[in-house]
């Protein structure tokens, strides 16, 4: 529909905008639009309180009826339905099991699953799952963005179990690999809680930065490997979309606040 488009590319262009707004000059190099035709439509959109103009600039900002429909949107949604689409997607594309994991308070526990419509192998993790911190990709992810001081504390709080050869045990070796993981924006669970699996994590980024969930991969060890560059790609793709959207809907929860 095209009403529907230049519609979509109007409200776009507005909400990339700065602070102070955009003008239609800036909005027809956006959307591609010729001016008799973005000013009917701004027009019109101011009318319905979709877009005001600032009186002293004559650009144009989101009006109180736009921020209304995506506060309403947000505060509607948990986390686990505002990232389970980017979990979808992710396990359609990689053919590969998916989970969300949340950090709260020391602990990092999983919050939604899903299984890939052809994926051969359900792995055991549920929702309600608590993640070992020292020895899980989804911990890792997320803990290697937090200050030392903060993730000794919460070790302090538990214990570093082996589970496999492959495990460490020992805080600073664990802690050897928040650089890296800070680097690539991806964390890796190698055999490191069964022998065989492994895993692929990544961190959301929350409200001011922090980071407040992870979403991971999960398969067999040989296919992990064997396709390592290509899901690494894949993941870190999936949790820049998923930041972006938790951010946006602080921002607005925020604002309505």
């Amino acid at each position: 529909m095209e009403w529907l488009d230049r519609f979509t590319s109007v409200m776009d262009s507005v909400s990339d905008a700065a602070s102070d707004g955009i003008g239609i000059t800036g909005m027809m190099q956006k959307t591609g639009l010729s001016k008799g035709t973005l000013h009917r439509m701004v027009q019109d959109m101011v009318s319905h309180d979709l877009l005001i103009q600032v009186a002293a600039t004559k650009k144009y900002r989101l009006g109180p009826r736009s921020l209304v429909w995506g506060s309403n949107f947000i505060i509607g949604q948990d986390p686990a339905n505002l990232l389970s689409s980017s979990c979808d997607l992710l396990a359609e594309s990689t053919n590969l099991y998916v989970f969300l994991c949340r950090f709260e308070r020391g602990d990092v526990y999983c919050i939604y699953t899903r299984q890939p419509q052809n994926g051969q192998k359900k792995y055991f993790v549920h929702v309600g799952q608590r993640m070992p911190l020292h020895c899980t990709a989804a911990a890792k992810a997320i803990l290697a963005f937090l200050p030392p001081v903060e993730v000794e504390k919460w070790f302090a709080k538990h214990t570093l179990p082996s589970f496999t050869a492959r495990t460490k045990t020992v805080l600073q070796d664990v802690m050897a690999e928040f650089p890296a993981i800070q680097q690539s924006q991806v964390a890796f669970c190698w055999e490191e809680l069964e022998i065989g699996v492994s895993a692929i994590s990544t961190p959301v980024f929350a409200d001011k930065g922090q980071p407040a969930f992870s979403i991971s991969l999960i398969g067999e060890s040989s296919h992990i490997k064997k396709n390592q560059h290509v899901l690494m790609e894949e993941i870190i793709q999936a949790g820049v979309k998923a930041s972006k959207h938790m951010q946006m809907a602080y921002a607005l929860t925020s604002a309505k606040g």
